[in-house]
């Protein structure tokens, strides 16, 4: 923690008395704690000195400091420190202690000239650079250290002004190889919202992508010759192989890289609760989920199996979860986030335990808590994070060790280290964490492969109660939704993967860790493409008139949706007083297009004459039917031939009335007539 300049006091006089009396304590092996001193300012340690042996050099490289006055204090040659290294640490509780800021009891101390620190550069970045010796024996400008273990180093540098830096860190002192050790496994995971969006896109958010990235540097970064237990949800692989975003592409092939040198967990496409898919007995759509993960996991590791036996869970389980599991070939569960305290707050997370049904049983192993706040909320740098989770887990193997039994205490001990969140906010921590842990042979990595089906002399633990999302009312929706997809399938038969694509947004919506009206999101976008194409065309209403027996019918379709759809018409006349030619036939209509049908028919008599029009599906579904009537006003028959007489008798007589008129007319003209008048 800084403290602003204001409240660094000029403490001359102890500045000056300072450094002999520490000298003088320093030629004293076993001395008692000193009195807490004021702090001005901690030095944050980038990397340092953890395995080590008697007589090997101490290095400790800290960040430049952020106030100039200490960074000037650590190479002016006027600086003095101290350095304690405390006896060997058997408690884990001393750990925790002494991160928090505890004092501790010296075991051996020496004093560091002044400059007490080098100015280095340290991967193209400046850095501050401190080396210590050690030795078996007391020697001067050494550290003592006696024997084998687990020790904390503070050093603390006093400037000629009287200005105070401090560091505390820890060494594992380590000659011997031969130790009981207790097994440590590193678990990381990767959960995110759907991809997949309502409007069918697929968008990698920014929070997701930047998880996916510590995700892949936790395990680029850590030891490539310790693999660590990873899931990741297939569904999210599958949407960065979908993403249109190059830097997606990129990171995808990064991971895949990645994944083929770790133990890659089973895990279903989507987040699916076991215990409500259990409590109702849905094992197939539990089944189809969990094969379509596999298979996607499965492409991604390459010719390496992925882990089918152990399953990773943030959820707790039931007794009817543990049948479940165990029939899908589930023998080992790894309780981790939340899910730990749901199985009560007496519970060893260094056992492994028997959950057990009346009839089934599974090999439970629970993170520990304690190391997974460490990891999501860190307590100084990367390496001083990294460093104080190690030195508890050694610890904690020590106080194992020093028990009653001894190392016997060891035996079915096992230790699951695991963020929280799934993957460390900072990925650093982890990978640092995993070096010291395999450079330390008192701790040793276990692989998921390597756990034990066997619940023999395992302690029983009784599975908790938990609340179940109703996972049957989501099947039913989805189920709903499925359905009217289908009965437009063939409608749409022409549009290239637009029914799968639906077929997929319905799937999201199996997700159970959706909220309800998330889940309406995705439903209800479909729903309303699929009530639009069953209403895509509407059949005319109006009514024909022929004027005569042999006509054609034209009839106007419009599709008002952007897809093109296939259609088959037919047309009827339940009277039987008219038929078509042809009577049934099918139609393709263009996106928001339009296309007049034209139909030979031939009524048998004149009137009114009802029609049927039904618009069906491909496949028969029925999606629109209209009543149309026809009237025919035709003559036929003895009618037309009267008819066709009177017509010539008209005719004659107009053309003799005509004639007629004409000679009347011509005969008033004759000059007799005229000289008459």
């Amino acid at each position: 923690m800084h403290h602003p300049a204001s409240c660094m006091a000029r403490r001359v006089g102890v500045g000056f008395w300072l450094p002999i009396v520490l000298g003088v304590l320093a030629s004293t092996l076993f001395i008692a704690p000193t009195p807490a001193l004021a702090i001005d300012y901690r030095l944050n340690v980038i990397t340092s000195t953890f395995a080590t042996r008697i007589g090997e050099r101490l290095i400790i490289n800290v960040a430049t400091p952020t106030l100039a006055d200490v960074q000037t204090m650590l190479t002016d040659a006027r600086t003095s420190g101290v350095v304690s290294l405390s006896t060997p640490i058997v408690r884990r509780q001393t750990v925790t202690d002494i991160v928090a800021g505890g004092d501790f009891v010296p075991q051996a101390t020496t004093s560091v000239r002044g400059p007490v620190f080098r100015a280095v550069d340290l991967n193209g970045r400046p850095a501050f650079q401190l080396t210590v010796a050690t030795s078996a024996t007391r020697r001067p400008g050494t550290v003592q250290i006696s024997d084998d273990g687990l020790r904390a180093l503070r050093l603390t540098v006093t400037s000629a002004t009287g200005l105070i830096a401090q560091i505390t860190t820890f060494i594992n002192v380590v000659s011997s190889r031969t130790y009981t050790t207790l097994p440590v496994s590193i678990v990381a995971s990767i959960d995110a919202p759907p991809t997949l969006q309502p409007d069918g896109s697929v968008v990698i958010d920014d929070a997701t992508r930047e998880q996916l990235e510590d995700f892949r540097n936790l395990l680029a970064r850590k030891p490539p010759d310790r693999p660590i237990a990873v899931r990741v949800r297939p569904e999210l692989l599958n949407g960065l192989a979908r993403s249109t975003n190059s830097a997606d592409q990129v990171l995808l092939t990064e991971l895949l890289a990645q994944l083929a040198t770790n133990d890659v967990l089973v895990s279903t496409f989507r987040p699916t609760d076991v215990a409500a898919y259990a409590a109702v007995g849905l094992k197939a759509p539990f089944e189809a989920q969990l094969l379509r993960g596999e298979s996607i996991l499965d492409a991604a590791n390459g010719p390496t199996l992925i882990e089918r036996a152990v399953w990773l869970t943030n959820d707790a389980l039931d007794s009817a979860s543990i049948d479940f599991l165990r029939d899908f070939g589930v023998t080992n569960v790894i309780a981790v986030g939340d899910s730990v305290s749901r199985y009560g707050a007496g519970i060893d997370p260094t056992r492994a335990y028997a959950l057990r049904s009346p009839t089934k049983g599974l090999v439970l192993h629970l993170a520990d808590a304690r190391y997974s706040t460490l990891l999501d909320n860190p307590t100084g740098t990367a390496y001083e994070s990294a460093t104080a989770i190690a030195a508890e887990l050694i610890a904690q193997r020590n106080e194992l060790a020093n028990s009653q039994i001894g190392a016997a205490a060891l035996s079915g001990r096992h230790v699951v280290v695991a963020s929280a969140s799934g993957v460390p906010s900072e990925p650093l921590i982890g990978a640092i964490l995993i070096r010291h842990l395999r450079n330390s042979p008192q701790v040793s990595l276990r692989r998921v492969g390597d756990f034990t089906p066997s619940l023999e002399g395992l302690a029983r633990i009784t599975p908790p109660v938990v609340p179940l999302v109703d996972v049957a009312a989501i099947q039913s929706r989805t189920a709903d939704a499925l359905n009217a997809v289908n009965l437009v399938t063939d409608v749409l038969v022409t549009n290239d993967g637009l029914t799968q694509r639906w077929i997929e947004l319905v799937d999201v919506a199996n997700d159970t860790t959706l909220t309800d009206a998330r889940r309406n999101d995705y439903l209800d976008a479909v729903l309303t493409q699929a009530g639009a194409v069953r209403n895509a065309v509407k059949l005319p209403t109006t009514s024909f008139t022929f004027g005569g027996r042999d006509s054609e019918l034209r009839l106007a379709l419009t599709n008002t949706t952007p897809f093109e759809v296939s259609l088959r018409l037919q047309i009827a006349s339940p009277t039987g007083k008219m038929t078509f030619v042809p009577s049934e036939f099918d139609i393709v209509i263009a996106p928001n297009g339009q296309q007049e049908v034209t139909v030979a028919a031939s009524a048998r008599t004149n009137g009114l004459i009802p029609l049927e029009l039904v618009l069906q599906s491909p496949n028969g579904t029925i999606l629109d039917v209209a009543q149309l009537r026809v009237r025919v006003n035709a003559i036929a028959g003895l009618g037309r031939g009267v008819s066709a007489v009177f017509l010539v008798l008209l005719l004659v007589w107009w053309l003799i009335h005509t004639r007629r008129h004409h000679k009347q007319h011509n005969a008033k003209k004759h000059p007799a007539l005229r000289s008459q008048s």
